[in-house]
């Protein structure tokens, strides 16, 4: 299973540099992200990393406040209705995700849509009753 760094970082000038930084010392390359505003001046910052736990650790090691969080890799065509299609199969099969983004792997031909959920164990059985199973980590990280 796929895992995602989620950081609670503050809305100030320097600190996502703080966290490239911790990762480029350990050459830990960043594949996708998502920054979320909450309020107060702080947001979420979720990445999907290449090597997820050591990430964790060092950026914990390095007073940040990080967890890992297991997600879902789907794959998709990249392709105009794409997403709908793959959307459409996740709700029959009664899925709610809590956020979720994508990421072109070939254009015009493949992409993955990653899922972020509170009960993320059931949902393999979920999907997999529709037609859908997870992308292998190493296709996700070897991207």
């Amino acid at each position: 299973m796929a895992y995602q760094v989620s950081i609670f970082l503050e809305n100030k000038i320097g600190r996502l540099e703080r966290v490239t930084s911790v990762l480029k010392e350990n050459r830990i390359n960043i594949q996708n992200m998502s920054l979320i505003h909450t309020a107060n001046g702080w947001g979420i910052l979720n990445l999907l990393v290449s090597c997820p736990e050591r990430a964790c650790a060092k950026l914990c090691e390095a007073g940040m406040s990080a967890s890992l969080r297991k997600i879902v890799a789907l794959e998709m065509q990249d392709v105009p209705g794409g997403l709908d299609g793959l959307l459409t199969k996740i709700a029959s099969a009664g899925v709610n995700f809590t956020n979720a983004y994508g990421r072109v792997v070939e254009p015009g031909q493949k992409a993955f849509f990653f899922i972020d959920a509170d009960q993320i164990e059931d949902i393999n059985e979920k999907l997999q009753a529709v037609g859908l199973t997870p992308v292998n980590d190493d296709l996700i990280y070897g991207v």
